[in-house]
């Protein structure tokens, strides 16, 4: 797990954690990030990527390159826990 910046506005604050994409998260992801030509098909790399855990965000980005990301479906936004 990481700390990087997350653009999405549930989080509060510039710094989130970050852990690896997981199950069905990957197909998921998949499917955002195939708006870039550079991430269609084949050249998807789920290890390139992670995704924020603030509560209620969604946010999926390229490791490399914060501003290279999107939002997972909202059935997969993270719950608070209880």
């Amino acid at each position: 797990m990481s700390h990087v910046r997350c653009p999405n506005p549930t989080c509060k604050g510039p710094q989130q954690r970050f852990r690896d994409l997981e199950g069905a998260e990957i197909a998921a992801a998949a499917q955002v990030m195939s708006k870039f030509e550079s991430e269609q098909g084949e050249r998807f790399r789920p290890s390139a990527y992670h995704r924020c855990t603030g509560t209620g965000c969604r946010r999926i980005q390229r490791k490399d390159k914060w501003t290279m990301g999107g939002n997972l479906p909202e059935e997969m936004q993270i719950r608070p826990e209880s």
